[in-house]
Formats: C-alpha cells, structure tokens, sequence
C-alpha cells in the first residue's frame, strides 16, 4: 500500500484487518509499530477468498480505513515477478555559473533492488548524451559542472534493478550567478534536520565571513538560530519536536552586509527518519570566490568587522538586559545627544568670548601704563617748579632775618 497524509503527525504504523469468504473483519495486527508498506500473510487456506483494509495510525489516533481489497492462494499462486523500477522525480538546481546539482526520490523498485542511476544530459536543443551510465550507488544527488552560463540543460534520470532500466524522471535547469546561498533541508533523525548549502558564485569581490541560520517551525515567522557558522557549509539542527515542519534560510555574511536570504528549505523529522542512502552533509564542490586585494577595501573590511563586534556586543548586552531599546529611550537619548551638543557649541563660544575680553584688557593696560607715564613726568616737572619757588621763599626770608 501507500502511504497516507499524516494528518500533521508521523505515521508510526498501520492495523491490519483481513476477513475469508463472507465471515467478519478480524484484527490481523493491531500496530506493526512500523512505517513499513507491506506485508505477508501465510498460512493460509488454498482457493479461499481473503479480503484485506489498512488504516494508518499517528500520535492523535487510527484513521480512516482504506479501500478493501482481496485475494485468493490457489494451487498455481506465485510471487509476482520483479519489474524494472519505477519512475524518479527528479529536481535540477542551478548553483553557480557553471555547476547544476540533481537530486531526485527514490522510485518503487519493482521487486528488486535497486543498485544505480542512468544519468542523461542534453544542451539545448541538441540530443540526450550518457552522463553516467551506470552510478552504482543508491545515492541519489548529482552534481554536473563545468557547464555554460545561460544555456539550459535538461536531465533525465532512469533507476537500475537487476531485471533492467527503469522509466527516467527528467528536469531542465540553467546556470547562472547567484547571489544568495542554495540551501537543502534533509530530516536525519526524528529530533534532527541537516542543513546543507551551496556559497553564492557572485560576491563582488567580497570575503565571506560566515553564515546566518534562520528557522521557522509552521506557520510562525523566522528567527535567527545562529548569527555565525563560520566557514562551514553545513549544519546540524539538534533537539527538534518529532513530526512538526521546520523551514528555513541561510543568509551570507559579508564584511560589507549580507546577502540576501537563500531558497526556503523545508523538511519533518518524524519517527522513522534516517539519513537516506547514501546521504552527506558535505555540499558538492565549488569554485571559491577571491577576494579583493585592494588596501582600501582592505581597511574598510576590518572597519567594519571591528563595528560588527561592537553591534554584536551591543546586541548581546540587549538579550542579556532582557529588552530592546524602546522608542522613549531611544528619543532621549538623541535629545541628550542634542543637549551636549549645544552645551559644546556654548563652551566654545564662551572661550572665544573669554579670550577677546583678555586681549582687549592687555591692551586696555598696556594704554594705561604710557598714559601713566605721560603723567608722572608732568608730575615730576611740577614737583621741581614748586620745590624752586619754594627755596626762593627760604632765601628771602634768611635775608630778612
């Protein structure tokens, strides 16, 4: 059988009823406690008919049962026959100029395992050519590079079993620069999601420093769960709540700003989730994107690193404070700004003020002293005028006597 909607909670197994002939439903198994879709049902009796319904059972309850079906063992019954697989579905992602990464599902494998992927290109209009015949791994991601800027390529992909070559699931993509990171969201346990990105191949000439984690869970808005990862392209979301949807986005950071945010990524942890075959972390390989040697980009780049401390620090001491700053404090600290800067402009001024008042009072004194001058030596010829007239009176008065 297939696999229903979950209902929002994960799937943890499935209750199988069976009846024979025209008799009653009977519980065949309660729960197999697995995501499983199949079963085998032995024992049996040959040439009566049994009839069979599945309902699939989550966290909240058992579902809606499914259609009935039925089947009689005969004396002839065998196994069905292998097939080849079935149809992938296939996604191609244009990553750069020059590299589209694929990746696609695993199809139904007709009975028989799986063991590789036929891979197809063609260019344009031209004609579809062998791009690996045979993988030989049931990873299923694949990355084309060295390819032509603004050209669309189109891909077919066709699963292998030992019976033969499935039907292909195909996908067209174009390269070209990006200026954002291409991120991949892949559920690897029930509490935990792997992130994976590709760099942008367009970064101006920029260094890039790191990468902001942003997360979503539903339908609630993002919120950064890391400022930094560092060089790292990749990055594990630990201790996540089973069966709910987790998107999210990756910025890169730049010494001058950020990029734009990535694609949105989404994927469910449920009970049964797992690193699928042949899964890793590690994104396909890229050219790296050199940075500028000019001096003067060089010196605004670790200006603004050392500015980007200074926010960080100012933001932490703002988490740590337990709030941010609210308009009222922010209007009084720009009239407090305003304040000192008119008490400035007043200091200055009185300076200026305090300064000409002291020329004019050297000046004023340097004038006082010549008049002063002027003036002891009038004093001074007055003083010998009086003393003469003065002794003539002695001497006239000495000859009288």
């Amino acid at each position: 059988w297939t696999a229903p909607s979950n209902g929002g909670s994960a799937i943890t197994g499935y209750k199988i009823e069976y009846k024979s002939g025209t008799g009653a439903y009977s519980v065949l198994v309660a729960n197999t406690a697995s995501a499983s879709t199949t079963y085998s049902h032995t024992g049996l009796t040959t040439g009566t008919a049994y009839t069979y319904k599945i309902s699939a059972i989550n966290s909240i309850g058992t579902g809606t049962a499914s259609a009935e079906v039925s089947a009689t063992p005969t004396t002839t019954s065998q196994p069905a026959a292998a097939t080849a697989p079935g149809s992938p579905s296939l996604t191609a992602t244009p990553v750069s100029a020059t590299q589209v990464n694929l990746s696609w599902t695993a199809p139904s494998n007709g009975g028989s395992a799986i063991t590789g992927y036929k891979i197809e290109v063609k260019k344009g209009t031209g004609s579809f050519e062998m791009l690996v015949a045979n993988t030989a791994s049931t990873s299923t991601t694949y990355s084309h590079t060295g390819l032509t800027v603004g050209t669309t390529y189109y891909y077919r992909v066709s699963a292998i079993n030992s019976i033969g070559t499935g039907t292909a699931g195909d996908a067209s993509a174009t390269p070209k620069e990006t200026t954002t990171p291409t991120l991949t969201a892949t559920a690897t346990s029930p509490t935990q999601i792997s992130l994976s990105w590709t760099a942008p191949s367009q970064t101006y000439q920029q260094r890039i420093n790191g990468y902001k984690v942003e997360e979503k869970i539903g339908s609630n808005t993002f919120k950064t769960i890391i400022e930094n990862t560092g060089s790292t392209t990749t990055y594990p979301v630990n201790g996540l709540v089973t069966g709910k949807p987790h998107t999210y986005v990756v910025s890169a950071i730049f010494s001058l700003g950020a990029s734009p945010r990535s694609n949105e990524a989404s994927a469910t942890p449920t009970s049964t989730s797992a690193p699928p075959a042949g899964y890793s972390a590690a994104p396909p390989p890229q050219t790296t994107t050199i940075p500028s040697n000019d001096p003067k980009v060089a010196l605004k780049a670790q200006q603004d690193e050392i500015q980007k401390k200074i926010d960080q620090a100012r933001e932490a001491m703002k988490k740590k404070s337990g709030k941010e700053d609210s308009a009222k404090a922010i209007a009084a600290r720009e009239e407090a700004k305003k304040a000192n800067e008119k008490a400035r402009q007043d200091a200055i001024a009185a300076k200026q003020k305090a300064l000409a008042d002291r020329q004019a009072s050297l000046k004023a004194a340097q004038n006082k002293t010549a008049d002063q001058v002027v003036q002891e030596k009038k004093k001074t010829s007055k003083q010998l005028h009086d003393e003469a007239v003065q002794l003539r009176e002695l001497e006239k008065q000495a000859k009288k006597k």
